[in-house]
Protein backbone atom coordinates (compact mmCIF):
# COMPACT_ATOMS: atom_id res chain seq x y z
CA UNK A 1 0.00 0.00 0.00
CA UNK A 2 1.50 3.39 -0.98
CA UNK A 3 2.04 6.02 1.75
CA UNK A 4 -0.88 8.33 2.44
CA UNK A 5 -0.88 11.83 1.00
CA UNK A 6 -1.27 14.92 3.20
CA UNK A 7 -4.93 15.20 2.15
CA UNK A 8 -5.62 11.57 3.01
CA UNK A 9 -3.97 12.01 6.40
CA UNK A 10 -6.07 15.13 7.05
CA UNK A 11 -9.28 13.24 6.22
CA UNK A 12 -8.33 10.29 8.42
CA UNK A 13 -7.34 12.54 11.32
CA UNK A 14 -10.55 14.58 11.04
CA UNK A 15 -12.73 11.46 11.03
CA UNK A 16 -11.01 9.98 14.07
CA UNK A 17 -11.02 13.21 16.07
CA UNK A 18 -14.69 13.82 15.23
CA UNK A 19 -15.59 10.32 16.46
CA UNK A 20 -13.49 10.78 19.61
CA UNK A 21 -15.04 14.17 20.31
CA UNK A 22 -18.55 12.82 19.70
CA UNK A 23 -17.96 9.90 22.07
CA UNK A 24 -16.47 12.09 24.77
CA UNK A 25 -19.09 14.85 24.77
CA UNK A 26 -21.87 12.27 24.48
CA UNK A 27 -20.61 10.53 27.61
CA UNK A 28 -20.34 13.84 29.47
CA UNK A 29 -23.80 14.91 28.29
CA UNK A 30 -25.43 11.66 29.42
CA UNK A 31 -23.83 11.97 32.85
CA UNK A 32 -24.82 15.64 33.22
CA UNK A 33 -28.42 15.18 32.07
CA UNK A 34 -29.05 12.06 34.15
CA UNK A 35 -27.50 13.75 37.19
CA UNK A 36 -29.81 16.77 36.86
CA UNK A 37 -32.85 14.50 36.62
CA UNK A 38 -31.73 12.38 39.59
CA UNK A 39 -30.91 15.43 41.75
CA UNK A 40 -34.32 16.95 41.06
CA UNK A 41 -36.06 13.68 41.97
CA UNK A 42 -34.14 13.39 45.24
CA UNK A 43 -34.96 16.99 46.14
CA UNK A 44 -38.63 16.47 45.30
CA UNK A 45 -38.52 19.28 42.75
CA UNK A 46 -40.78 19.11 39.68
CA UNK A 47 -38.82 18.83 36.43
CA UNK A 48 -39.62 18.08 32.82
CA UNK A 49 -37.09 15.32 32.19
CA UNK A 50 -36.81 16.35 28.55
CA UNK A 51 -35.21 19.70 29.39
CA UNK A 52 -31.82 18.48 30.71
CA UNK A 53 -31.44 16.18 27.70
CA UNK A 54 -32.27 19.00 25.29
CA UNK A 55 -29.76 21.31 26.99
CA UNK A 56 -26.98 18.72 26.86
CA UNK A 57 -27.58 17.29 23.41
CA UNK A 58 -27.88 20.64 21.66
CA UNK A 59 -24.43 21.44 23.02
CA UNK A 60 -23.11 18.05 21.85
CA UNK A 61 -24.37 18.57 18.30
CA UNK A 62 -22.76 22.00 17.95
CA UNK A 63 -19.40 20.88 19.41
CA UNK A 64 -19.21 17.97 16.95
CA UNK A 65 -20.13 20.25 14.04
CA UNK A 66 -17.34 22.64 15.04
CA UNK A 67 -14.57 20.01 15.02
CA UNK A 68 -13.84 20.46 11.24
CA UNK A 69 -13.45 24.23 11.73
CA UNK A 70 -11.01 23.68 14.60
CA UNK A 71 -9.12 21.21 12.39
CA UNK A 72 -8.82 23.82 9.61
CA UNK A 73 -7.54 26.40 12.10
CA UNK A 74 -5.07 23.92 13.58
CA UNK A 75 -3.68 23.21 10.10
CA UNK A 76 -3.20 26.95 9.62
CA UNK A 77 -1.51 27.30 13.03
CA UNK A 78 -0.16 23.81 13.90
CA UNK A 79 0.78 23.46 17.55
CA UNK A 80 3.36 20.82 16.59
CA UNK A 81 5.45 23.52 14.91
CA UNK A 82 6.50 24.90 18.32
CA UNK A 83 6.70 28.58 19.26
CA UNK A 84 3.75 28.61 21.66
CA UNK A 85 4.05 32.33 22.31
CA UNK A 86 3.73 33.08 18.60
CA UNK A 87 0.73 30.73 18.24
CA UNK A 88 -1.05 31.84 21.42
CA UNK A 89 -2.85 34.90 19.91
CA UNK A 90 -4.12 32.82 16.97
CA UNK A 91 -5.51 30.09 19.21
CA UNK A 92 -6.98 32.52 21.71
CA UNK A 93 -8.81 34.08 18.77
CA UNK A 94 -9.81 30.60 17.62
CA UNK A 95 -11.19 29.76 21.05
CA UNK A 96 -13.26 32.96 21.08
CA UNK A 97 -14.74 32.16 17.67
CA UNK A 98 -15.36 28.57 18.82
CA UNK A 99 -17.22 29.83 21.89
CA UNK A 100 -19.22 32.38 19.88
CA UNK A 101 -20.34 29.79 17.34
CA UNK A 102 -21.09 27.25 20.06
CA UNK A 103 -23.26 29.67 22.02
CA UNK A 104 -25.03 30.93 18.90
CA UNK A 105 -25.69 27.38 17.74
CA UNK A 106 -27.11 26.10 21.02
CA UNK A 107 -29.31 29.18 21.43
CA UNK A 108 -30.81 28.70 17.95
CA UNK A 109 -31.38 24.96 18.48
CA UNK A 110 -32.82 25.38 21.96
CA UNK A 111 -35.17 28.18 20.94
CA UNK A 112 -36.47 26.05 18.07
CA UNK A 113 -36.90 22.94 20.22
CA UNK A 114 -38.50 24.78 23.14
CA UNK A 115 -40.97 26.40 20.77
CA UNK A 116 -41.80 23.10 19.03
CA UNK A 117 -41.99 20.95 22.17
CA UNK A 118 -43.19 23.33 24.86
CA UNK A 119 -44.69 26.25 22.94
CA UNK A 120 -42.57 28.77 24.84
CA UNK A 121 -39.42 30.83 24.44
CA UNK A 122 -36.01 29.70 25.64
CA UNK A 123 -34.02 32.34 27.53
CA UNK A 124 -30.24 31.83 27.58
CA UNK A 125 -28.86 35.19 28.76
CA UNK A 126 -30.21 35.73 32.25
CA UNK A 127 -26.92 37.42 33.24
CA UNK A 128 -25.11 38.05 29.93
CA UNK A 129 -21.60 38.77 31.21
CA UNK A 130 -21.37 35.95 33.76
CA UNK A 131 -23.15 33.52 31.42
CA UNK A 132 -20.71 34.22 28.59
CA UNK A 133 -17.69 33.95 30.88
CA UNK A 134 -19.01 30.63 32.17
CA UNK A 135 -19.52 29.30 28.64
CA UNK A 136 -16.11 30.55 27.49
CA UNK A 137 -14.39 28.77 30.36
CA UNK A 138 -15.95 25.49 29.29
CA UNK A 139 -15.42 26.11 25.58
CA UNK A 140 -11.77 27.05 26.07
CA UNK A 141 -11.18 23.62 27.60
CA UNK A 142 -13.11 21.90 24.78
CA UNK A 143 -11.14 23.83 22.16
CA UNK A 144 -7.81 22.96 23.80
CA UNK A 145 -8.70 19.26 24.06
CA UNK A 146 -9.72 19.12 20.39
CA UNK A 147 -6.42 20.78 19.43
CA UNK A 148 -4.40 18.31 21.46
CA UNK A 149 -6.22 15.27 20.06
CA UNK A 150 -5.82 16.62 16.50
CA UNK A 151 -2.10 17.04 17.07
CA UNK A 152 -1.77 13.58 18.61
CA UNK A 153 -3.68 11.85 15.80
CA UNK A 154 -1.73 13.72 13.11
CA UNK A 155 1.58 12.80 14.77
CA UNK A 156 0.56 9.14 14.82
CA UNK A 157 -0.47 9.19 11.14
CA UNK A 158 2.71 10.96 10.05
CA UNK A 159 4.82 8.42 11.94
CA UNK A 160 2.94 5.64 10.18
CA UNK A 161 3.59 7.31 6.83
CA UNK A 162 7.29 7.63 7.62
CA UNK A 163 7.38 3.95 8.54
CA UNK A 164 5.66 3.01 5.26
CA UNK A 165 8.12 5.11 3.24
CA UNK A 166 11.06 3.56 5.13
CA UNK A 167 9.79 0.02 4.48
CA UNK A 168 9.32 0.78 0.78
CA UNK A 169 12.88 2.13 0.64
CA UNK A 170 14.14 -0.99 2.44
CA UNK A 171 12.46 -3.28 -0.10
CA UNK A 172 13.86 -1.29 -3.02
CA UNK A 173 17.43 -0.71 -1.83
CA UNK A 174 18.18 -3.04 1.08
CA UNK A 175 18.91 -0.02 3.27
CA UNK A 176 17.37 1.07 6.54
CA UNK A 177 16.07 4.63 6.87
CA UNK A 178 16.29 5.74 10.49
CA UNK A 179 15.52 9.01 12.28
CA UNK A 180 17.74 10.46 14.97
CA UNK A 181 16.66 13.93 16.04
CA UNK A 182 16.72 16.04 12.88
CA UNK A 183 19.05 13.62 11.08
CA UNK A 184 18.30 10.72 8.75
CA UNK A 185 20.61 7.70 9.03
CA UNK A 186 20.92 5.26 6.13
CA UNK A 187 22.37 1.82 6.97
CA UNK A 188 22.82 -1.38 5.01
CA UNK A 189 20.50 -3.88 6.68
CA UNK A 190 22.99 -6.74 6.29
CA UNK A 191 25.62 -4.69 8.19
CA UNK A 192 23.51 -4.42 11.36
CA UNK A 193 24.88 -6.57 14.18
CA UNK A 194 22.37 -6.00 16.97
CA UNK A 195 19.90 -3.47 18.36
CA UNK A 196 18.93 -2.66 21.93
CA UNK A 197 15.87 -0.79 23.22
CA UNK A 198 16.79 2.43 25.05
CA UNK A 199 13.68 4.25 26.35
CA UNK A 200 12.01 5.84 23.29
CA UNK A 201 15.03 5.06 21.11
CA UNK A 202 16.94 2.04 19.87
CA UNK A 203 20.72 1.63 19.89
CA UNK A 204 21.82 0.00 16.63
CA UNK A 205 25.29 -1.47 16.17
CA UNK A 206 26.53 -1.55 12.58
CA UNK A 207 29.94 -1.29 10.87
CA UNK A 208 31.76 -0.60 14.10
CA UNK A 209 29.52 2.26 15.21
CA UNK A 210 26.49 2.56 17.48
CA UNK A 211 23.61 4.67 16.19
CA UNK A 212 20.70 6.00 18.22
CA UNK A 213 17.43 5.97 16.26
CA UNK A 214 13.84 6.85 17.16
CA UNK A 215 12.12 3.59 16.32
CA UNK A 216 10.76 0.56 18.14
CA UNK A 217 12.44 -2.86 18.01
CA UNK A 218 9.35 -4.29 16.29
CA UNK A 219 9.41 -1.61 13.59
CA UNK A 220 13.14 -2.12 13.08
CA UNK A 221 12.62 -5.86 12.75
CA UNK A 222 9.95 -5.29 10.08
CA UNK A 223 12.15 -2.85 8.18
CA UNK A 224 15.10 -5.27 8.26
CA UNK A 225 12.86 -8.06 6.95
CA UNK A 226 11.76 -5.81 4.09
CA UNK A 227 15.43 -5.15 3.32
CA UNK A 228 16.16 -8.88 3.19
CA UNK A 229 17.91 -9.26 6.55
CA UNK A 230 16.54 -11.69 9.14
CA UNK A 231 16.43 -10.15 12.61
CA UNK A 232 15.26 -12.03 15.69
CA UNK A 233 14.54 -11.14 19.29
CA UNK A 234 16.92 -12.79 21.75
CA UNK A 235 15.72 -10.77 24.73
CA UNK A 236 12.86 -8.41 25.51
CA UNK A 237 15.28 -5.53 24.83
CA UNK A 238 17.63 -7.08 22.23
CA UNK A 239 17.41 -7.88 18.53
CA UNK A 240 20.16 -9.57 16.50
CA UNK A 241 20.86 -10.02 12.81
CA UNK A 242 20.90 -13.84 12.59
CA UNK A 243 23.34 -13.76 9.67
CA UNK A 244 25.87 -12.02 11.94
CA UNK A 245 25.64 -14.53 14.79
CA UNK A 246 28.89 -16.48 15.19
CA UNK A 247 28.32 -18.48 18.37
CA UNK A 248 25.49 -19.38 20.73
CA UNK A 249 26.44 -20.93 24.06
CA UNK A 250 24.33 -21.83 27.13
CA UNK A 251 24.75 -19.94 30.40
CA UNK A 252 24.56 -21.55 33.84
CA UNK A 253 21.30 -19.86 34.77
CA UNK A 254 19.44 -21.23 31.73
CA UNK A 255 19.87 -18.13 29.54
CA UNK A 256 22.43 -18.08 26.72
CA UNK A 257 25.39 -16.09 25.42
CA UNK A 258 25.65 -14.82 21.85
CA UNK A 259 28.86 -13.81 20.06
CA UNK A 260 28.39 -11.59 17.03
CA UNK A 261 30.59 -11.24 13.94
CA UNK A 262 32.15 -8.01 15.23
CA UNK A 263 33.08 -9.65 18.53
CA UNK A 264 30.17 -8.21 20.53
CA UNK A 265 28.83 -10.49 23.24
CA UNK A 266 25.14 -10.36 24.15
CA UNK A 267 23.07 -12.18 26.72
CA UNK A 268 19.90 -13.83 25.48
CA UNK A 269 16.85 -14.86 27.45
CA UNK A 270 15.74 -18.51 27.56
CA UNK A 271 12.29 -17.29 26.50
CA UNK A 272 13.71 -16.39 23.05
CA UNK A 273 16.14 -19.31 22.63
CA UNK A 274 13.99 -20.89 19.93
CA UNK A 275 14.64 -17.92 17.62
CA UNK A 276 18.27 -19.02 17.06
CA UNK A 277 19.67 -22.33 15.78
CA UNK A 278 20.88 -24.79 18.40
Amino acid sequence: MPPLSDREIDRRVLLRVTLIAAGFVLAVGVVNASTLVADAARAGQPIDVRVPWILEFTSIVIVVLLVPLVALWERRFPISSGGWLALLPAHLAGSLVFCGLHVAGIVVLRKALFWLLFGRHYVFFEAPVSDLLYEYRKDLLSYALILLVLNLMRTVEEQRREAAVARAEARASGRLTLRSGGRTILLRADAVEWARAAANYVEIRAEGRTHLARISLSALQEQMADAGAEAMRVHRSFLVNTARVREVAPARDGDFRIVMADGSELRGSRRYRHNLPR
